[in-house]
């Protein structure tokens, strides 16, 4: 990094790998998310997800960046999206969830389950009216061959749609998928891609100084009209499992997945005092490749009786990844005023060289489940994880290196109380990702070392027939990256979760579903950065309280017409790394805030067809609220906006 940008950069964070993109391909909304879920903590189908915890944000922290994903159970390292004309769903293994999982991590498992076999020829179209405007247009074909011994599936989408903050996107993709069955083995292929053509840089507001700004009106664009990126993105591989003897298995998988940007751009406006004057930046990247090879093979060695069952799993998983960054021209737009225009032409860039970061990563499985019918299960697993991580620094050539051999390991109990009250107790240590250091830091946008991190969990769950109720404790502690005095992003300490959480899901009758899941935390940061007053006590943008609250109830009306219902409570988080004196030395706070979104959903027969409708109007009261996506940086969350969703099947 060029320290002409380092030093214009230093009073500003910015992170626009942050900036919110959907994809083209959109799922058919006759699937209910809230029907898929078995519990309050997080299930994610097409456009719709329930529960507290997604895969960017689990119990305070991202599995998704920790680089904890699956596919169909094997590891996978996620770089772009998994287009959900591939995946049925997503759920997210923590607690009661991850308890006989195999080889679980601290932060959570984010786990994709790709489509099924298709039962029967067939094809659907899908039209989306998007949150602020735009459409998603999109089809599907599905077709099983050769009597069940081999299906394909196939999809296309094309998006073009708007932001709240007026931001614009266009994209496009397509998908293929077969499932081919030799013998009992099943082998499966698939391909799932396409291309932002337009992704509008999404302005940050940066409150490094502890100014908050007010949110500007939707969709009023505070960008330049020429930052607009594009980048290709795409995922394909294959898995592979079935039984090699009576009493051995196999399950693997080879993937490679990509988000390769042909231009990008950051705007930031970094305010310095209570008038909301900023320093205003865009910064240009140029061409950037991001992409990563893995996969996993796994042998399970299981013996079944009547009242016991053993599964005995050794394996191998690895991963190659390549991140390249910076070589970015920083244009300096002079001072401007939060919320006013301020726009130039385009000017030429001048880009340099950019810096090349791969990260090799391999480990050798070993792990036991056991089952003892009405006692309980355990879970036991061992990693012997080799780590090595390089940059090459493309203006100068120097080569960093940092590389770990440690020993991990995950154990997990699980006891049948009563019939119907079941407790659990489990502890993993992991070596997990870092993410990305902030675009405002000395080695911006730098693939960060892999950090151990660690956790205690335990919990009790009570099945009440037509639902359960799951309460659970737990504590992880990582360590915690920000800002050092020559502002490089590094570790200044330990950032400790420490929390309880509940789940309540019931299908009380056949037309009123209900989940309720909530989360209570003392998050903490500590250690020598706390000390020498670089951070504040608390770790940015992480809130003590979180709630929501998924209804659905079917009436008795044509189509069977069910009206849904979301209530999420989002607690008080600072918006700071650091405390701001005149703030009387306390980190700036964002204000807790309360959403209620009301929709419907619909079958209607057209013919021998019928059309699935959905419409939901997120926001209702249209709370205003900002959004923290790094240390200092700050977008606007979703305001009051309209979903419609209409598929046919044939």
């Amino acid at each position: 990094m060029s320290s002409r940008l380092s030093r214009a950069l230093a009073p500003a964070v910015v992170l626009g790998a942050c900036a919110f993109t959907v994809p083209a391909l959109a799922q058919a909304t006759k699937e209910d998310a809230l029907a898929e879920s078995e519990d309050a903590f997080g299930t994610h189908v097409g456009l719709e997800n329930t529960g507290i915890y997604t895969e960017n944000e689990t119990r305070g922290f991202n599995p998704l960046d920790a680089g904890n994903v699956r596919i169909n159970g094997v590891y996978f390292d996620q770089v772009s999206f998994l287009t959900n004309k591939l995946r049925a769903t997503t759920a997210i293994r923590v607690g009661f969830a991850a308890v006989e999982t195999p080889f679980v991590a601290p932060t959570g498992v984010v786990e994709h389950g790709l489509r099924p076999f298709p039962k029967e020829l067939g094809a659907s179209l899908t039209y989306t009216r998007f949150y602020y405007g735009g459409t998603f247009l999109e089809g599907e074909a599905r077709a099983p061959i050769m009597n069940d011994r081999i299906g394909l599936s196939a999809g296309f989408g094309y998006s073009k749609m708007s932001q709240a903050d007026g931001a614009k996107s266009e994209s496009w993709g397509v998908s293929l998928r077969s499932i081919i069955k030799i013998g009992q083995f099943e082998f499966s292929p698939f391909y799932g891609g396409g291309k932002f053509t337009r992704n509008d840089a999404k302005p940050v507001a940066v409150v490094t100084e502890g100014y908050l700004p007010k949110i500007p009106p939707t969709g009023r664009y505070l960008g330049q009209d020429w930052v607009r990126g594009s980048k290709d993105h795409g995922n394909y591989g294959a898995t592979l499992k079935g039984p090699v003897s009576d009493h051995l298995y196999f399950r693997g998988g080879l993937f490679h997945s990509q988000g390769n940007k042909e231009s990008s751009y950051s705007e930031i406006y970094s305010i310095r005092n209570a008038n909301l004057v900023a320093n205003h930046y865009v910064l240009a990247d140029p061409a950037q490749d991001v992409n990563s090879t893995s996969g996993e093979g796994v042998f399970v060695l299981h013996y079944r009786g009547e009242r016991m069952a053993h599964r005995f799993y050794a394996g191998f998983r690895g991963r190659d990844r390549l991140t390249e960054t910076d070589g970015t021209d920083f244009i300096d737009l002079g001072t401007a005023i939060h919320g006013q225009y301020d726009r130039i032409d385009k000017p030429e860039f001048e880009f340099t060289e950019v810096n090349r970061g791969t990260i090799k990563q391999s480990a050798f499985l070993l792990g036991y489940v056991g089952l003892l019918k009405n006692v309980g299960s355990i879970n036991i697993g061992l990693q012997k994880a080799k780590y090595r991580a390089t940059l090459v620094h493309g203006e100068t050539g120097l080569v960093d290196r940092v590389t770990a051999n440690p020993w991990l390991y995950n154990a997990a109990l699980r006891l049948a109380v009563t019939p119907k009250l079941s407790a659990y107790a489990a502890t993993q240590r992991g070596l997990e990702d870092s993410g990305q250091a902030p675009e405002n830091s000395i080695n911006r946008n730098e693939q960060l070392p892999a950090a151990r991190s660690t956790q205690y969990e335990a919990g009790l769950r009570w099945d009440f027939g037509k639902g359960q109720l799951v309460l659970a404790a737990f504590q992880i502690t990582k360590p915690y990256f920000s800002y050092g005095a020559d502002r490089g992003f590094v570790v200044l300490g330990d950032q400790r979760h420490r929390g309880a959480e509940f789940s309540l899901s019931s299908h009380f009758t056949k037309r009123f579903d209900l989940l309720l899941g909530a989360f209570f935390m003392d998050p903490a940061v500590s250690g020598p950065g706390r000390a020498a007053g670089l951070v504040g006590p608390r770790p940015t943008g992480v809130p003590k309280v979180y709630a929501r609250l998924d209804a659905s109830y079917r009436t008795s009306l044509p189509g069977d017409l069910a009206l849904t219902a979301t209530v999420e409570h989002l607690g008080s988080r600072p918006a700071t790394a650091a405390e701001i004196g005149h703030l009387g030395g306390r980190q700036l706070m964002l204000q807790s805030f309360t959403t209620l979104d009301l929709g419907t959903r619909q079958l209607i027969a057209v013919g021998k067809s019928a059309v699935s409708v959905r419409m939901l109007v997120r926001n209702v009261t249209d709370t205003k609220a900002w959004q923290v996506v790094a240390a200092d940086a700050l977008m606007p969350r979703h305001r009051r906006s309209l979903l419609i969703v209409a598929s046919v099947d044939f």
